[in-house]
């Protein structure tokens, strides 16, 4: 009886619900080195499980199952895949596919994507190999449309060796070509190239240039597609090398009013509109625009008052390419969401080539600001800002704290009702002072990366009541007297009897994740205590993070809070959250 309940209530979830569930697991986020994640379908072995639950579960995964044709090389897990050994001319490659499942089950005509995963240092040749043993290439799969590559290791080609590996590269690309007639989207992340320089896919791409609709293109190495013109009808472009590299990516003339989002990078700070000058149209249809510039920019060596001239040059080329009226910049006329990363010069001038105004989700990383130049005030728009705080680096910091501080204070203060979202970065070296006072009432999310005292947080939960997740770096600075207080004395502050009769912090918060900034053995205790605390005072409180190496610690100390889940905190800076 019990099991046979047990078996009911799985089928009481929500199909949508499952859904989610199952993709949850099913895509995982990959990323080499600096280069941005890209998320690939790994997860087969997550729902081999499932599929044996109930009726309704193996359905819904099953669709994710076979929806995928898969080919593995390499260590990564594949469970449920038929296994092939292929000999290579320095080792046995394992080669693992659900090709042969697909067709037996008669799901191939369902089949929507492909993916070629690789982990091992194959050659074109040896990866050519791999695919032809899977046996995808002898069928023609009509509903094919997304295809995700993945060849993270750099293939270093002897010079003997170049025909036949640019004869396994042009035969895999014709292959990939034929079986795959309605392919519409690539997502690739390789850094092999073939001997003229060109990425391992490009046969495949301008094979496909008339019916491509989304292009993504990652490599570590240096960049170039042999396409001079992009399709008429595409709709997504990210073509991005590592910032490493001396060399700055060369973007084909582009199809400019099909374009709904763009990332590129990195580009040369002294050309930034060479991508957007093709003289086609403007970029009507443009909503989203990331651009990430080179790490050593020529640039970087010329003088302040030159660089101003060069700004100023490049607003002139603004007006030979029509008239701008406000804020606005003729080629973006429906831009919503712009992220600008490493951009060397003075950061005010060249958002002013955007409209400003109408910006939606702004994200600004490692860029040059002068606190007396950039403000978010031109930006009524804003929903979400994620950004460093001007003069924000530790070598131009150095005596210029109450400058910060008050540009944090002015920041926090604004009336800018819509605001959702907001993530500062200072540096934990920096310890600032919030304003008595805040604006921003309609926030529902905040990160702030800079060195905070704890009772600064019960602060911010107290101003902030719509407020549902906040991630802070507290450094815990007690005052001389509470220094000197008995341990008795402060344990009885932070009962949790007390507590309860004071108000609650926050009847909406569900995420709190706290970065503990080196402290001592026994601040780090009173810090962990405090943390508690305030979530015993949070009854709407889902979730505590905190740094791994005290996560035992604070579980010990929650154990009256069973339903809130402690968890590792995740870095604040990084990739995930540039778009907050």
């Amino acid at each position: 009886m019990n099991s046979s309940i047990r078996f009911t209530s799985y089928d009481l979830l929500p199909g949508r619900v499952l859904t989610r569930i199952f993709e949850h697991l099913f895509w995982v986020p990959m990323r080499d080195h600096n280069m941005r994640a890209l998320s690939l379908p790994l997860g087969h072995q997550a729902l081999v499980p499932i599929l044996s639950v109930s009726h309704s579960w193996r359905v819904r995964a099953a669709k994710l199952f076979y929806r995928v044709a898969t080919v593995v090389a390499g260590n990564s897990s594949g469970g449920d895949l038929t296994t092939w050994a292929i000999p290579t001319q320095r080792h046995m490659s394992l080669v693992k596919t659900n090709i042969e499942l697909i067709l037996n089950s008669g799901y191939a005509p369902k089949t929507t994507q492909l993916l070629v995963f690789s982990t091992a240092t194959l050659s074109p040749t040896e990866l050519a190999a791999t695919v032809s043993a899977s046996r995808f290439c002898e069928f023609v799969w009509p509903s094919i449309t997304h295809l995700y590559f993945y060849h993270p290791p750099v293939s270093v080609i002897e010079s003997d060796m170049e025909s036949a590996n640019d004869t396994a590269i042009a035969a895999l690309n014709h292959s990939l070509a034929v079986s795959m007639p309605r392919l519409s989207h690539i997502n690739a992340l390789s850094n092999t190239r073939d001997s003229f320089g060109l990425f391992a896919l490009d046969d495949l791409i301008i094979a496909k240039l008339s019916q491509l609709r989304a292009l993504t293109v990652l490599a570590r190495v240096p960049l170039r597609l042999g396409a001079e013109e992009l399709p008429l009808f595409l709709t997504r472009l990210t073509i991005r090398s590592s910032l490493t590299d001396s060399n700055i990516v060369s973007v084909p003339r582009t199809a400019s009013a099909s374009l709904i989002s763009l990332d590129i990078g990195p580009i040369s700070p002294d050309d930034i509109w060479g991508p957007f000058s093709s003289g086609i149209s403007d970029f009507t249809s443009l909503r989203e625009l990331r651009l990430t510039f080179s790490a050593n920019p020529t640039a970087a060596r010329i003088p302040e008052d030159s660089r101003h001239r060069h700004l100023h040059k490049h607003r002139g080329r603004r007006s030979s390419c029509g008239s701008t009226t406000g804020n606005g910049w003729p080629l973006f006329p429906r831009l919503t969401a712009l992220a600008v990363e490493g951009y060397p010069y003075e950061t005010a001038y060249f958002l002013e080539n955007f409209p400003r105004s109408q910006l939606t989700r702004l994200a600004l990383r490692r860029c040059a600001h002068k606190i007396s130049k950039f403000s978010l005030t031109p930006f009524t728009g804003l929903i979400s800002f994620n950004g460093d705080v001007p003069d924000c680096n530790p070598s131009t910091t150095e005596g210029n704290e109450s400058a910060i501080e008050e540009w944090v204070a002015q920041t926090m203060q604004a009336d800018m009702p819509i605001m959702r979202s907001l993530s500062l970065s200072v540096g934990p070296e920096i310890f600032i002072e919030l304003p008595a006072q805040f604006g921003l009432f309609g926030l529902r999310h905040l990160t702030l990366n800079t060195g905070l005292r704890m009772s600064e947080v019960e602060k911010i939960l107290l101003s902030f009541g719509l407020l549902r997740s906040l991630r802070v770096t507290v450094t815990e600075v007690l005052s001389r007297t509470h220094e000197y207080l008995s341990r008795t004395t402060r344990h009885k502050k932070y009962l949790p009897a007390e507590l309860q009769e004071r108000p609650w912090l926050s009847i909406t918060l569900e995420d709190l994740e706290v970065w503990l900034l080196e402290p001592s053995p026994g601040r780090q205790h009173r810090a962990l205590l405090r943390i508690v605390h305030m979530a015993m005072r949070i009854p709407s409180i889902l979730r505590i993070a905190t740094q791994g190496e005290y996560l035992d610690e604070l579980r010990e100390l929650s154990q009256n809070m069973p339903a809130v889940q402690i968890t590792n905190a995740s870095c604040s800076d990084t990739d995930k959250h540039m778009w907050c």
